[in-house]
C-alpha cells in the first residue's frame, strides 16, 4: 500500500491549526456592565481544545515514551492518558522500575516542555490471592503518587 501526501496543502493545514489563533478571559461576563473586554492575545504554545487532532498530535509528539521504558512495563496510551503496567512479583526490582519509568517520563516531558500532572497521576496496585501487598507509597522528587483503589481505561 502507497501513502501519498501533498506536502504544501499538508504544511498550509497545520500552519493554520497551529498558527494565528486568539484568545481572551473574561471573568463575570454576565456582570460587566463597564464595557471593558480584555485584549485577545495570540496563543503562543498549544493546541486548540476539541478538535480530534490535538491527542493525535500529542501522541506523536511523546511517542517515544514506551519505547524507553518497554523492558520495565508495558505501555497503554489514549488521548493524553498513559498507563504503565510492571509486572514483577520482587519488591525491590518492583520499586526501581517504577522509580525508572517515572525518571524517563520526567526527563522526555521536560526536554519537550511538559510537565507531569500529579494531581492526575495515581498508582494502583493489582493482586492476585497468592500476591502479598508491597503496600509501597510511590513518589518522584518530592512529590506523592496518590494511591488509587479503581480505576477506568
Amino acid at each position: 500500500m502507497k501513502f501519498y501526501c501533498i506536502s504544501g496543502v499538508a504544511n498550509k493545514l497545520m500552519e493554520s491549526y497551529l498558527r494565528n489563533r486568539h484568545q481572551t478571559v473574561v471573568i463575570n461576563a454576565r456582570n460587566n456592565s463597564n464595557g471593558y473586554f480584555p485584549k485577545w492575545e495570540e496563543v503562543q504554545h498549544g493546541v486548540p481544545q476539541g478538535p480530534v487532532l490535538g491527542p493525535l498530535l500529542f501522541l506523536i509528539y511523546v511517542n517515544d515514551l514506551s519505547k524507553s521504558v518497554s523492558d520495565k512495563s508495558s505501555t497503554f496510551s489514549f488521548a493524553d492518558d498513559t498507563s504503565f503496567i510492571i509486572a514483577n512479583r520482587d519488591e525491590t526490582e518492583f520499586k526501581y522500575n517504577t522509580n525508572e519509568i517515572l525518571t524517563e517520563m520526567n526527563k522526555l516531558f521536560h526536554s519537550r516542555l511538559l510537565m507531569l500532572n500529579y494531581d492526575k497521576t495515581y498508582f494502583l496496585e493489582f493482586l492476585t490471592k497468592t500476591d502479598h501487598e508491597f503496600n509501597m507509597q510511590v513518589s518522584f522528587g518530592n512529590r506523592k503518587i496518590a494511591t488509587a483503589q479503581c480505576s477506568k481505561l
